[in-house]
């Protein structure tokens, strides 16, 4: 299915990894005239533009062949600009591009209705186990895969201790107090206390100390080449502590802003106080369509706006040289029944593609492109 403006793959670089290099190269990071870049294993400059949640088009009931849908999958997001197959993508899409592989460790997301959502104790060996078991199973499925750009963890994390108590009625350091006394998080809470410890913010250090160090090492270990872009948190969701002790096992700040306006004190603050390059991991900005009033993230009032105020964002992000690069939430349309709105992809539901926001982010993506290679990081 070829859809909207069709322009060079050149544009995009060296972005599908083969064996004719290095075998142990991987993605990384190198400082190219004052910016911090990703480099692809063959030694070019890479600015991630990608598309999340790529899976759901796998779900449809008329999808047709896993290895043609996805070959339809890879040139729709070539023809849109694209070259990143976001977190979320179909292994048959992954051996066409390049890829971030997620490994879900804890239920503390915030998208997690109060039914499923749990905030773990962090200090018990057996769930410490238990995470080391799931990053084994998930780093055995890449097998070392060229494409792998890099690992993240769980996705917005609800660690916040105001916001928390006001979405869910309790926190982590709430939840590790009141469990029962002879937990291993009750012991060590007790320990906080008669050390002198006093306050919740203090303890909620402890606690990320303990999670991103056993997870950290373990994924270090395992994957000792590949970027780790940490959790992916949601934008003022991530408190300074807990930031600061995921620093030593991450090589990359992943953040879900919201908005339609790119922030951008908010992330040179961010960069000039953890000097980490930041990727945008999931963003977009809606619009309603005749079926669906309601659509998730901030709604435009037409598809032409959503489009406009795609390009403007993703300039300005390029033009952050600590900025790695932008993913782009949903590819096809799936309606969320549970909150009653739309989650907006390029495709419609019939996976015919909304025409008009794919030709501004085609254009906009050509245009982003064009800027990174014009900021002198070729060697």
């Amino acid at each position: 299915m070829k859809v909207g403006i069709k322009w060079s793959i050149i544009l995009l670089g060296s972005i599908i990894s083969t064996g004719n290099g290095d075998s142990n190269e991987r993605f990384h990071l190198e400082h190219r005239n004052g910016r911090i870049c990703l480099i692809e294993p063959l030694g070019t400059p890479f600015f991630s533009l990608g598309v999340n949640h790529i899976q759901n088009i796998l779900q449809k009931k008329d999808r047709g062949d896993v290895e043609q849908v996805c070959a339809e999958v890879h040139e729709n997001l070539l023809t849109w600009g694209f070259n990143t197959a976001g977190y979320g993508s179909p292994r048959a899409l992954c051996k066409r591009m390049p890829y971030f592989a997620p490994i879900y460790l804890t239920k503390n997301a915030n998208y997690h209705g109060d039914h499923e959502f749990k905030y773990p104790d962090v200090f018990d060996p057996v769930v410490q186990e238990e995470f080391r078991e799931i990053i084994r199973y998930e780093i055995k499925q890449q097998e070392d895969h060229p494409n792998l750009i890099g690992y993240y963890w769980t996705d917005t994390p609800q660690w916040d201790l105001k916001r928390a108590q006001e979405t869910r009625g309790t926190d982590w350091v709430s939840t590790i107090r009141d469990l029962p006394e002879d937990s291993f998080g009750a012991k060590r809470y007790r320990k906080f206390i008669e050390g002198g410890g006093t306050s919740d913010e203090a303890f909620l250090r402890l606690i990320a100390r303990e999670l991103y160090q056993v997870i950290g090492e373990e994924t270090r270990r395992l994957a000792p080449d590949t970027l780790i872009f940490g959790e992916r948190y949601l934008i003022h969701d991530h408190p300074v502590c807990v930031v600061e002790e995921a620093l030593p096992y991450i090589d990359v700040l992943s953040i879900q802003p919201g908005g339609a306006i790119f922030p951008a004190t908010y992330f040179d603050e961010l960069y000039a106080m953890h000097q980490k390059p930041i990727l945008l991991c999931d963003h977009q900005c809606s619009f309603p369509t005749p079926k669906h009033p309601k659509t998730m993230w901030q709604q435009m009032e037409s598809e032409d706006a959503a489009g406009k105020a795609y390009t403007i964002y993703v300039k300005e992000a390029v033009n952050k040289p600590y900025i790695l690069g932008y993913q782009r939430c949903q590819y096809i349309d799936v309606f969320e029944t549970h909150l009653g709105v739309l989650k907006q992809g390029m495709l419609q539901e019939d996976k015919s593609p909304y025409k008009t926001l794919a030709a501004h982010i085609s254009q906009a993506n050509q245009m982003v492109l064009k800027l990174f290679e014009a900021q002198g990081v070729q060697l």
